[in-house]
């Protein structure tokens, strides 16, 4: 029988959604951090977690067998080391929520200055960045995909798209677009060199996570006209503090909105929560699991490309 743990924020909307839904067919129980370490996980448990949690909760502390299901949009690094060091299953939310951020990403070109008929070039091809590259070409607008991993066999016909390094699709798109997780290849994948590879007039899109772009070196790009423009969901501390007329002037575009609390985001996410726990229990395919990251191998494109390139340590 399944046993659903829930370790989340009383007042996180995806978790209140989820716990009311779950109910219905099974126990959930509310833990607190300080029982974690009390609790006997196995095959048959259930931890569900939320963003706020899996950052306070030491990586030593997380289950090492079950499902752990993330409630959120970004997870911690300790979360995704934790997929490459565990026999855990640890899934996120991304095939639920992927056409929302695909959304997000094409509404961000309004106000950008974006010209018509751009080439994009989408950096990372898991559930979301599919999601873009569909919402995308659907307008009849062209682009390209860059990703650390060779991708699955058929998805670039299916898509109707080509595989490029990084440097090249840096170089040839008018708007480039992140969707990655945090990790050892991307800490920060855009800086400094990356910025100077883009077109003056390209445009750069993050919804994937604070450390994946330098931020300074960004906001220094947008000063000084290296880059047209930046829009992100997920700004740190140097966005948030940029000088007002980058905003005043259409080249820098913040929102701090969530997109787990826009209307019916939570009901949509408990829903798919609930389909990947019944689906556990039962042996069948969780979706969204995180995989760890391997370097690329001589002869994949993304061997050549900037920090996407195997380390030198």
């Amino acid at each position: 029988m399944t046993t659903v743990f829930l370790l989340a924020d009383n007042s996180d909307p995806v978790s209140n959604a989820a716990e009311s839904l779950l109910n219905k067919s099974v126990s959930v129980r509310r833990i607190s951090l300080e029982e974690i370490s009390e609790i006997e996980f196995d095959s048959s448990s259930v931890l569900l977690i939320d963003n706020e949690m899996a950052d306070s909760l030491a990586a030593d502390a997380l289950p090492t067998s079950g499902l752990i299901q993330f409630l959120g949009c970004s997870p911690s690094s300790g979360l995704l080391n934790h997929s490459a060091s565990s026999d855990t299953v640890i899934a996120g939310i991304s095939p639920s929520i992927a056409p929302r951020v695909a959304n997000r990403v094409i509404g961000f070109t309004g106000p950008l200055n974006v010209k018509v008929k751009p080439t994009w070039g989408i950096v990372g091809l898991g559930e979301v960045g599919c999601e873009v590259v569909r919402k995308v070409t659907a307008t009849g607008n062209s682009a390209a995909i860059a990703d650390v991993r060779t991708p699955r066999s058929g998805i670039l016909d299916e898509l109707g798209v080509r595989r490029k390094s990084l440097d090249l699709l840096l170089s040839g798109s008018d708007v480039i677009s992140v969707h990655v997780h945090q990790g050892p290849t991307a800490t920060p994948l855009i800086a400094e060199r990356e910025i100077n590879l883009m077109n003056s007039d390209a445009v750069l899109i993050n919804t994937s996570h604070t450390s994946v772009v330098d931020e300074a070196a960004v906001i220094s790009a947008l000063e000084n006209g290296g880059l047209a423009g930046y829009a992100t969901d997920c700004p740190g501390d140097v966005t948030a503090e940029a000088d007002q007329s980058l905003a005043d002037l259409g080249k820098l575009i913040v929102t701090t909105n969530p997109l787990t609390n826009q209307i019916g985001a939570a009901q949509q996410i408990a829903k798919f929560i609930a389909e990947n726990i019944d689906s556990y229990a039962t042996g069948s395919p969780v979706r969204g699991i995180f995989q760890p990251v391997d370097f690329p191998t001589a002869g994949d494109p993304s061997f050549w490309s900037s920090r996407m390139s195997p380390r030198q340590d």
